[in-house]
């Protein structure tokens, strides 16, 4: 574990904001926690410890950096905002475990930053993400060629609801289904509004997905089981044999018979099926192409 810790990192976030007259930028989604208490909570119940590499995505000032440069191996933070690099630099002084880069993570080669950071070694997530960029980050990092081992991020409490539906439910969805194939959501923390600075208009909770040690699903080819979880909620009044036309060039017959070969339903529509059931959907996709 890296032996860095300032005394008072909470303090030295709010004196270096100050200084350097940083403004929150709303374009970016930017609302901080400068409640060092509520962070170590924070990471305390993400699991964060000893010999774990830490990918943390939108660092703010630094004070969750300097919280994670404390109690993990190495941290690569990522953000996009170029304003805040004086803050992050003063914040962070003599955190030598800690690489900073200055990127938009979903314009990134994730696998490529991943191994540049942390070699062939695991890694976890950490993040307080603007909220409206949360589905494309995480299925950028459950879809990655190297998966992280658990993803903990704050998230709106809206969007914590879709990740832990179940199928057959209204919310039950792309990213739910994407997600639950690689890891198991939980809420680890309800996070009011007054926490944040500025205050969101919006609930948060503080989620965590931690990658299944077995598969629950092995699919064939995953960028057809991939796009078929696509196709299963493009347009969601619809059956699925029709998503399935629409998707993969398939007439009537061949979309039927892709279902009878699936043990599925041909009248059944794509949000009422299992994991299991899109994976058998799926495969015979790929034995009929």
């Amino acid at each position: 574990m890296a032996e860095y810790r300032h005394p008072s990192a909470e303090l030295r976030a709010r004196v270096a904001l100050e200084k350097h007259g940083f403004r929150n930028a709303h374009s970016l989604g930017q609302n901080f926690i400068l409640d060092e208490g509520l962070l170590e909570h924070l990471l305390d119940a993400a699991e964060v410890w000893g010999e774990d590499n830490v990918l943390e995505i939108g660092p703010g000032p630094g004070l969750m950096t300097a919280l994670l440069a404390a109690r993990a191996k190495r941290v690569t933070a990522v953000e996009i905002d170029r304003g805040l690099e004086p803050v992050l630099r003063e914040v962070l002084n003599g955190a030598d475990n800690v690489r900073l880069v200055f990127q938009d993570i979903l314009k990134a080669d994730l696998p490529a930053l991943v191994r540049e950071a942390f070699g062939d070694e695991p890694y976890r997530v950490v993040a307080n993400l603007p909220y409206y960029i949360t589905a494309d980050i995480v299925l950028r990092l459950v879809t990655s060629a190297k998966q992280p081992g658990s993803i903990a991020i704050m998230v709106q409490r809206e969007a914590a609801d879709r990740v832990m539906s179940h199928p057959g439910e209204k919310q039950w969805c792309a990213l739910a289904a994407t997600v639950q194939s690689y890891g198991q959501p939980r809420v680890l923390m309800d996070v009011g509004p007054d926490v944040f600075d500025p205050p969101p208009h919006v609930q948060s909770q503080f989620i965590m997905i931690a990658r299944h040690g077995q598969p629950l699903v092995e699919p064939k080819d995953e960028k057809t089981y991939l796009k078929l979880i696509s196709a299963a909620f493009a347009m969601r009044r619809k059956t699925l044999a029709n998503n399935l036309k629409a998707s993969f060039g398939l007439d009537n017959d061949g979309a039927r018979a892709v279902l009878r070969a699936a043990d599925v339903d041909e009248r059944v529509r794509g949000e009422a099926l299992t994991l299991q059931e899109l994976c058998r959907v799926a495969d015979a996709i790929m034995e009929r192409m």
